[in-house]
């Protein structure tokens, strides 16, 4: 017999739910990647740095901490958005290997088409396809799940 666990769903199946959720998330991702490349000529890593420069610009190293990549790489892919003319990199006074980060007009140009790219992806892929009902209730779910911690049946098992 398999092993239940909350409101007796076997854990064969909540993994299985994982799985999926798992999966719908690659598949909407790679579509967003492949479109944000095509039409905009920027990778995931490249739009998510835009997305995360503020209009009044940021340092480098609070980027670094807005974005999942390494100083190092940070640092290249601002040398890359910057020789595209998409930001502006000044070195900062006080700190030789800090720099301020800014778009510039074309790099602002580029995130609101990216961004608009990027939600029509999400709505044709992922939110177009639920109910308004079925995106409440998943909302809900997915807020509780990011504000709790473990459960006492996960730390039971651990």
């Amino acid at each position: 017999m398999a092993r239940t666990g909350s409101g007796g769903v076997s854990r064969q199946f909540r993994i299985g739910v994982w799985r999926s959720f798992m999966e719908v998330h690659n598949e909407v991702l790679r579509e967003i990647e492949r479109e944000i490349a095509e039409r905009h000529r920027l990778s995931l890593s490249e739009f998510d740095a835009l997305v995360n420069i503020p209009l009044d610009g940021t340092r480098l190293k609070d980027l670094k901490e807005r974005i999942v990549l390494t100083q190092s790489a940070v640092s290249r892919m601002c040398d890359r958005l910057a020789a595209r003319g998409l930001i502006t990199r000044t070195p900062l006074e006080e700190d030789q290997r800090g720099a301020t980060i800014q778009l510039t007009e074309e790099g602002r140009k580029m995130l609101r088409a990216a961004v608009r790219t990027n939600a029509e992806v999400v709505e044709a892929m992922f939110a177009g396809r639920l109910s308004p009902g079925e995106l409440l209730a998943l909302d809900a779910t997915l807020d509780r799940l990011k504000s709790a911690g473990p459960s006492s049946e996960d730390a039971a098992t651990a």
